[in-house]
This record gives C-alpha cells, structure tokens and sequence, in this order.
C-alpha cells in the first residue's frame, strides 16, 4: 500500500508541477496571439469547464476500465495538449489545446481519489487524502516557478517541458501501479460490498450523487473552490491597488499560500482527522478559512494581509481531505464516479469564482473576499445542519453504503 501512495503521490505532483509551469507563461502566449485580458479569463474559464463536463464520466469510466487505465491515458492525453499549445500560431490552436487539455486532465483526480479509496481504510482515508492534498500543493508551488525560470528561453518551451513532465508522469503511472481491484478491496478494508461498475454515467447516477448522503459535502467542495479562486484570482490586483505593492509581493503571497498547504497537510490534517473525525474537522476548517478572508478586508500593509491568507490556506487545508475523505465513505455510488462528481464541482467554483469575483471587484477591492468568506459560511452552515455522520476513526456508529442494483 505504501508503494501505491508513493506512485499515486508522485503522480500528483508531476502533473501538477506540469500545469503549474504553464501558470506564468500563457497570458504571455494568448498577448502574442492578439488577445485581451478578457480572452486570457475566458481561456482559463473555459479550460475550468472542460473539466467540469468530462470529470463525471473519467471517473465512471475509471470504475468499469480500472484506474491505472484512465490515469496513464488521460495523462498522456493531457501532455498532447501540452505539446500542441506550444506549436499554436493562432488563437483558435491555442484555445483548442486547452480545451482538450480540460477535458483530458479531468481523470487525474477522481482515478486517483479513488485509487486510494479503493486500498484503504474508512480510518487511513483521510490521512492518506491529506497526504495527496500535500504533493498536489507542492507541485502547484514549484511549477510556476519552474516556468518563470524557463520563460527567458521563450514562452513555448514552459509548454514543451510541461508535456514532457506529464509524459513521463502517465509513463509513471502505468508502469508503476497496478489495478486495485475495487469490490475485494473494499471488502477487506470495510467490510462493505462495493457498488456494481455503471461504466458512462448516466444523468440518473449524477442525480443520485447529488441527493444522497455526500450531497452536502459535495456542494461544500464547490464552495470551498469557488472561494479560493476567487481569492488567488484577484489577490495580485489587491496587491497592486491596496498595497501598492509589485509583482515580488504578490510571489510571497501566493508562495506563502502554498506553503501553508503543504506543511498542513502532511504533517497535521492527518492528525487531526484521526482526532475530530471528518465531519467536525470540516465545520472547523470552514470557520478558519472565513475568519482568514475576512481578516483580509482591512489589511493594508504585506505582513497582516500575508497572515490573513495563510490563515484562510490553513482552513482549505483542514477542509479539501475532509469533504474528500467524507464523500468516498459515505457514498452508496462506484467511487470513481463519486470522485468524478466531486472533482466537476470543484471545476464549477474555479469557473464561477474567479468571474463572480472579479465582478464584484469593480465595486470595491475587498468585495471579493467578503463574498468568498459568505459562500463559505452559508455552504458550512448548511453542512452543520445535516448532522451527517462522520466515517470519523474513533469508532463511532457510521453509515454503511449501500450497493445499487445492476442496471
């Protein structure tokens, strides 16, 4: 099993090292191409959506075909985008690779989500969905800094480099994993009878994900990404415009951010699972992350608002393993079309955000964070009030879900 954390990990990380690399150079690339600040938004937003529409149907896929198949193919179809993004000459090729970019990408998380559900424990998921959240951070730190360094050799090549490192990534993967094999594994480790694999979802199996026992944590997830988007999407115009800091400002920010996540993850979040059980480490990563948001709004010099964020970084960081951990054993669907759902939900709050706040931003620098910190405390308040049970590890009565029928 720790081998399978290894692989999964290191995965994450590469392919996130890989996206971030592209993070500073391709409002540089859509310029040269003749677009606007407007167009560099929608081309983000659009390869937000791709990724909302295709991650239900990678993870169903991930449960009839198995999860190494769809991570290796599904990597290697990401470096491609990679590739042709750095060979685009016109705007349309460049909007092109990244929309298939989206959609290609949209099986990493729920194939590796649920490749950990599926080999381990209602007590070591948590844990190990922390773990994954630390290299996935980590990878997102390093890769933006890794393109900045390449960025002198031209903006293309942060893109072939990125295809290469997703490339070797999917080669990773399918040579050092093997499949899990769901329904024996989930027996071992819980006792429950796995769901049948549905193979292409149907809009009937989405509904029911959306309505059953992880629908809560499910729409927590949206709020929790919508938040953070709009937070990172704006945090260096309120560098600029309230600070009046520069660029270097807004570096430390944002490394600071990240770092918080990593330390968090690996080393606490796993911790405190174990302690509170999912369900109240949730409500209380939902209470950090507010008060860091809203400690922003009155920030006017780089230390307070750097504490401010690494406060909110800390909450996300208590919040992503455990809405994660509590949706995978609570579901009575396939996990990998569980993770799919989870995984399009988290794409709707990084479209929705960045424009919705954005939005709010031309009345006042710090409407942003004030509505992030009210999505969060609505979409927690609602996740208190269900009283769901959390698959928690100190032995509490927990849920057991149940399988549906074959179709």
């Amino acid at each position: 099993m720790a081998r399978i954390r290894l692989v999964v990990s290191a995965s994450l990380f590469l392919a996130m090292a890989g996206f971030g690399i592209t993070v500073p150079i391709l409002p540089f690339m859509a310029r040269e191409l003749g677009t606007s600040p407007i167009g560099v938004s929608l081309l983000i937003s659009l390869f937000a959506l791709a990724q909302f529409l295709s991650g239900p149907v990678w993870g169903s896929l991930s449960d009839r075909y198995g999860r190494r198949r769809i991570l290796a193919a599904g990597l290697a179809g990401y470096s491609l985008s990679f590739f042709l993004a750095g060979l685009s000459t016109t705007l349309p090729a460049l909007i092109g690779s990244r929309a298939l970019g989206g959609l290609l990408s949209a099986s990493v998380f729920p194939a590796s989500q649920a490749f950990i559900a599926d080999k381990t424990s209602r007590e070591d998921r948590g844990p190990a969905m922390a773990v994954m959240g630390a290299w996935i951070n980590l990878g997102f730190l390093l890769g933006p800094v890794i393109g900045g360094a390449l960025s002198p050799l031209g903006y293309r090549t942060p893109m072939f480099v990125a295809g290469a490192v997703t490339a070797a990534t999917s080669a990773f993967a399918a040579l050092g994993l093997r499949e899990p094999g769901e329904a024996v594994s989930k027996v071992e480790a819980t006792g429950e009878r796995a769901a049948a694999p549905r193979g292409w979802p149907s809009p009937a199996d989405i509904r029911a994900a959306l309505t059953s026992p992880t629908s809560p944590y499910l729409w927590m997830t949206f709020a929790v990404s919508f938040s953070m988007a709009g937070l990172t999407a704006l945090l260096a115009y309120f560098v600029i415009d309230r600070l009046g800091g520069a660029s270097l400002d807004a570096a430390t920010i944002f490394t600071a951010l990240g770092l918080v996540g990593f330390i968090a993850q690996s080393l606490l979040v796993g911790r405190l699972i174990r302690r509170f059980g999912e369900h109240r480490l949730a409500i209380g990563g939902t209470l950090v992350s507010v008060l860091g948001l809203v400690a922003l709004v009155p920030a006017t010099t780089l230390a307070p608002a750097v504490a401010a964020v690494m406060v909110a970084g800390l909450g996300v960081s208590l919040l992503r393993p455990s809405l994660t951990s509590s949706v995978s054993c609570l579901t009575p669907l396939p996990q990998g079309l569980t993770m799919g759902v989870q995984s399009s939900l988290d794409s709707l709050g990084r479209m929705a955000g960045p424009i919705a706040c954005g939005w709010v931003y031309g009345y006042g620098v710090t409407l942003p964070f004030l509505t992030s910190a009210t999505i969060l405390a609505l979409f927690g308040t609602w996740l208190t009030r269900t009283g769901v049970p959390s698959p928690d590890a100190r032995g509490s009565r927990r849920p057991v879900a149940r399988p549906l029928p074959r179709p």
